[in-house]
């Protein structure tokens, strides 16, 4: 329900009201599109639990060497935990994470199947991409890269926000991994993963926060993120 405040104008509005939410900013009052309720309680959501429980007693019953060669994996990727950048991913953080992308997107790109790594190989990470577009195409939301990818052994790691509007410019909003495969090498489709987590599609003109990375499957390793606020065109 909104709250309005009258007088001859009206001077304050807030809540939600008819699918749009009101809020009061620095720069005054702005309305945004409110996106559906997003229900915790699905299959989505039910296997991805049982997957982290399979991929945590994996991690239990690993030998010793292949602990070691995720610790030694995890030095030589030198990546940064993500709620400390002081500290650096340890090999079980590091085994957990992989495993958990390569599980939910196994369902969508068949180089991740089986699903589980145990041993990690030791090479140079991924060439990165970026992002070059996000665009609704007939109503389809379509994310063009700056380069092809090959689909016989690269897969796209791909983070979305919900819909934002121009005055949420904070880069730490909630993303989710968006589940699809490349077309052509360059477009990535998502509109109906997309909906289902966040109950609608982007309108052109809103603005959406994405986190892009590339997984080979050659050397089982994934690049630089890259972090990018779009304008939806």
């Amino acid at each position: 329900m909104a709250r309005v405040q009258v007088s001859a104008l009206i001077s304050n509005i807030s809540g939600k009201l008819n699918g749009s939410v009101f809020q009061r900013t620095q720069g005054g009052l702005i309305i945004r599109n409110q996106s559906a309720k997003i229900n915790s309680n699905t299959s989505r959501s039910n296997l991805h639990r049982v997957g982290i429980t399979i991929i945590q007693n994996s991690w239990q019953q690993l030998s010793n060497t292949n602990r070691l060669l995720w610790e030694t994996y995890a030095i030589f990727l030198n990546k940064k935990q993500k709620n400390n950048p002081t500290l650096n991913v340890s090999g079980q953080q590091l085994f957990i994470y992989i495993n958990s992308i390569r599980l939910a997107l196994s369902n969508v790109n068949t180089l991740f199947i089986p699903w589980l790594l145990s041993t990690p190989v030791l090479v140079a990470i991924p060439q990165a991409i970026k992002i070059n577009l996000i665009v609704i195409n007939f109503g389809d939301i379509t994310v063009t890269f700056d380069r092809a990818i090959d689909d016989s052994k690269e897969v796209v790691i791909l983070f979305l926000s919900r819909p934002l509007t121009a005055s949420q410019q904070s880069p730490n909003q909630k993303l989710t991994l968006m589940k699809s495969t490349t077309l052509n090498g360059y477009d990535f489709i998502c509109t109906s993963y997309y909906a289902e987590v966040y109950g609608r599609v982007l309108n052109a003109g809103e603005y959406v926060q994405a986190r892009v990375a590339v997984y080979n499957t050659d050397n089982q390793s994934y690049s630089a993120y890259y972090n990018q606020r779009f304008l939806v065109s």
